[in-house]
């Protein structure tokens, strides 16, 4: 019989020990499963930096943490093709190369005054009619406030919008056209809204409709910006309308557009939902 108790009261020792254990890690996990989404929350929100280390999570204290570093976004005066009103730094700049083709240069030439110019690298390889596909730009732009921006631009586009819309023979077509506009931009590098309108002059004629062009971003996380752009040409005879939407992701002198272009013409011959495309913007 004694052997008997005794026996019965290692076993009620044993198992008391290993019941202890389990609830010490079931706490453990507990403390994980809500402690760690805030965490990386507080991550993406607040970049790099010393956090206090949770009691149950490692020794108690102050420790280093794994963050991404938050970068300085230097590329608020832009979208994926079009200037917001954010004017450039003076004596600044960037080099876009979208997939490939595409190559754009911006120059900020005074703290109010900028110039940019692009070429379609395909279009002058293959000889097209009227000349590469390029631009010419000119824009003045200043800030009332550090939310509040004003601009004017006068851009030369060498190619017809639509691109691909079929042309009725006989139909004289104009190589470009220029486009005159005035814009302004609410909010800062981080969080903003542009609005531009303006009219369009193909070198005989103004267009019948004003073009309008809306573009905005946001920073979600701590190195990455959602981007959205859309062109309206309300002229009768050509009316038309392009968008894109992507995101932006954040480098010192780097930054990477992914997204996805849109229009009924061109871009949907390519996917039904449009024409993914790739960018890298390079800062001088």
């Amino acid at each position: 019989m004694r052997v008997k108790a005794s026996v019965h009261t290692s076993h009620s020792s044993i198992f008391g020990y290993r019941g202890a254990i389990m609830g010490i890690e079931l706490l453990r996990i507990l403390q994980l499963t809500v402690l760690v989404p805030l965490l990386v929350l507080d991550v993406a929100a607040n970049g790099p930096g010393i956090v206090e280390a949770p009691y149950g999570l490692g020794v108690a204290g102050k420790r280093s943490t794994l963050r991404v570093k938050r970068t300085n976004n230097t590329y608020g005066s832009h979208y994926f093709v079009t200037l917001s009103a954010i004017p450039l730094r003076k004596q600044t700049g960037y080099y876009k190369n979208t997939m490939v083709s595409l190559n754009t240069v911006a120059y900020g030439l005074t703290e109010n005054l900028s110039a940019s110019g692009s070429l379609d690298l395909i279009s002058l390889i293959r000889a097209r009619e009227g000349g590469p596909v390029y631009t010419g730009r000119i824009q003045v732009c200043g800030s009332t406030s550090d939310l509040f921006h004003l601009g004017a631009s006068l851009t030369y586009l060498n190619a017809r919008v639509p691109v691909g819309a079929p042309v009725p023979e006989g139909t004289p077509v104009s190589s470009g056209f220029f486009t005159a506009m005035a814009m302004f931009t609410v909010g800062s590098k981080d969080y903003q809204l542009t609005v531009s309108g303006g009219l369009t002059h193909d070198g005989q004629e103004t267009g019948r409709g004003p073009v309008l062009n809306i573009g905005g971003a946001a920073r979600v996380l701590a190195n990455v910006m959602l981007v959205t752009e859309h062109w309206i040409f309300s002229d009768p005879d050509r009316g038309f309308s392009a968008h894109a939407a992507g995101v932006r992701i954040l480098g010192e002198a780097l930054a990477i557009d992914v997204g996805l272009a849109y229009d009924k013409e061109f871009s949907t011959k390519v996917t039904a939902v449009g024409m993914p495309f790739l960018a890298a913007t390079l800062n001088f």
